[in-house]
């Protein structure tokens, strides 16, 4: 027991004092056996409620408890409770009102929050009603709100050992945001210089664009037997590309993408992966399965978000088995472009005894902005602003120079 300061059976004593209701005696210490044998008895009784509460709440799951809020006015909630568990549920007579924008508590302006029927036995369904026209500024709460929302969160063991329930409620009637479906810019209205370098049968499938999901794979499919025809005429086969055993490593610890975003955070904006079609909806090769290595940025769908979100393509980079060139006069297919591998050295990054990488970007777009525009205007669900705009930027910059993605490539998967 010397292990224990002051401090320690103070934080004791006050956990016993709150859950008991029974107020220890503050002595002198004359009787240190008897001193210690209190605390031993804290002690057991901290554990056995900390155990009793975790065996009572521990296997309610998300699905075992439904919540429903209806704001009947004058600061009176009506609470739709389904208890779909094996065991009674017991709410605590408190809970925190919340908002949704910032995740910080609404203060009350007291206590004073008056609750009915509170206990709900396994598998049945009920109502909970909570008057909180003493505890709120209800004038407050009753005022519109334009893309946000309260919540609850309701507490079946005193916010400490037991489970926290999140229930939303609303007030008043929303501001609703009028918000306008954006019309899709296809890429020949995107970079009409581009499109015109695309062979000539395969112009038409870059004019239009699809948002039914089965028209855009009719769209492909057609696409890709077009391909095979064009591509049937030619003297010599074409080389394909392969699926990347390349990755592009991190970043400089220092590289600030978006200053809006912890610095430990940036490389959350960035995405790689493999895609079969470029941002709207072509394939990039000429053959079902041919892939590009995309490097993507983030951004937000609302507004300060930092992290995650949808994804815009910026970078496409196209690898090959060394082996499977046999002369630069050989031939590569890439997004409606025949081009032969002497063309190709001037977009080189990478080489070593088995694979080359060319980073192809100048053959899907040649405008950064147009492009990063173009993408959104697909959907209607993308917050962009300049302060987002300064973020693809950035990144495409980075990514862009060639001294930075020489140190950057290593295998993502072993090779033979």
């Amino acid at each position: 027991m010397d292990s224990f300061n002051k401090t320690n059976l103070q934080n004791i004593k006050d956990i016993f004092e709150e859950k008991t209701g029974v107020a220890l005696e503050t002595r002198r210490r004359r009787q240190p056996i008897r001193a210690a044998m209190l605390v031993a008895a804290v002690l057991v009784c901290s554990l056995t409620m900390t155990a009793f509460a975790v065996s009572l709440f521990s296997s309610l799951s998300g699905d075992d408890l439904s919540l429903s809020a209806t704001y009947e006015g004058n600061g009176i909630v009506t609470i739709q409770v389904a208890n779909k568990s094996d065991k009674d549920l017991s709410f605590q007579r408190q809970l925190k009102l919340m908002r949704w924008s910032t995740g910080k508590e609404v203060e009350p302006v007291s206590d004073t929050i008056v609750f009915d029927g509170t206990e709900f036995e396994a598998h049945t369904n009920g109502v909970m009603t909570v008057d909180l026209s003493k505890a709120y500024d209800m004038d407050f709460l009753e005022q519109p709100l334009a893309d946000d929302n309260y919540y609850f969160v309701l507490t079946n063991n005193n916010f400490m050992f037991g489970q926290d329930w999140m229930c939303f409620v609303t007030f008043a009637e929303p501001i609703k945001t009028v918000v306008d479906d954006p019309i899709p810019v296809t890429p020949v209205e995107a970079d009409k210089e581009l499109v015109a370098q695309i062979m000539e049968e395969l112009q038409p499938y870059f004019e239009n664009y699809y948002t039914d999901i089965a028209d855009r794979r009719n769209h492909a499919d057609n696409y890709l037997v077009k391909c095979q025809e064009l591509l049937a005429t030619l003297d010599r086969d074409i080389v394909a590309s392969e699926a990347s055993p390349l990755a592009i490593g991190g970043l400089n610890p220092d590289v600030v993408f978006d200053k809006t975003a912890p610095l430990e955070t940036q490389h959350w904006l960035t995405g790689l992966h493999e895609h079969t079609l470029d941002g709207y909806g072509i394939p990039v090769g000429s053959a079902e399965g041919e892939s590009a290595l995309v490097l993507s940025a983030y951004v937000p769908q609302h507004k300060g978000e930092v992290d995650g979100g949808a994804e815009v393509p910026l970078l496409y980079f196209f690898t090959y088995s060394v082996d499977d060139i046999q002369s630069p006069e050989d031939y590569a297919f890439i997004h409606g472009q025949i081009i032969t591998f002497e063309q190709l050295e001037q977009y080189k990054v990478y080489e070593d005894d088995q694979y080359v990488c060319y980073e192809v970007t100048d053959l899907f777009y040649t405008n950064l902005r147009q492009h990063v525009e173009s993408i959104i205007s697909q959907r209607s669900d993308i917050y962009f602003d300049e302060q987002v705009w300064e973020r693809v930027e950035n990144i495409y910059t980075y990514y862009k120079d060639r001294d930075v993605l020489a140190s950057r490539f290593y295998y993502n998967v072993p090779i033979e």
